[in-house]
């Protein structure tokens, strides 16, 4: 399958627009407040509403992050799409969301995966017109 957008120029934004920034996808964390986020995480994954909701709502909602991100040809776009959605649902770190994942059984993570993948679809078929911006606001 070809991607419209895969294949379209990088789209850049300052961190101060990102939605991922405002919502602690890059913070750091350790010890219990670490294990809980590692539990928050588990618990979304597990959850396929909540996995689906998530997603959609990252690609639906997160206008900065995702042109910024998923227009990133050397990025992979299926895992940014799951951390960003735990980032979403409980403010989970992208590092402590990779942690979290090796907790998940195959299943979880293929179902998860796939949920990812349907997500991207929208997404690029949403944003197949997008032109190249800077945005410096």
């Amino acid at each position: 399958m070809k991607s419209e957008v895969k294949n379209s120029k990088r789209i850049y934004h300052p961190f101060q627009l990102w939605e991922d920034y405002e919502h602690g996808f890059y913070d750091n964390c350790s010890g219990v407040e670490k294990s809980e986020k590692i539990k928050i995480a588990v618990k979304m994954f597990q959850s396929e509403p909540l996995t689906k909701k998530y997603m959609m709502l990252v690609v639906n909602t997160w206008k900065y992050s995702c042109e910024h991100n998923l227009t990133n040809s050397s990025l992979n776009k299926i895992a940014y799409i799951g951390q960003a959605a735990c980032c979403l649902y409980g403010q989970v770190p992208n590092t402590v969301t990779m942690e979290a994942w090796n907790c998940l059984d195959i299943d979880t993570q293929k179902r998860s995966d796939a949920i990812a993948k349907t997500a991207l679809s929208n997404w690029e078929e949403k944003n197949k017109e997008i032109q190249i911006c800077l945005n410096i606001d």
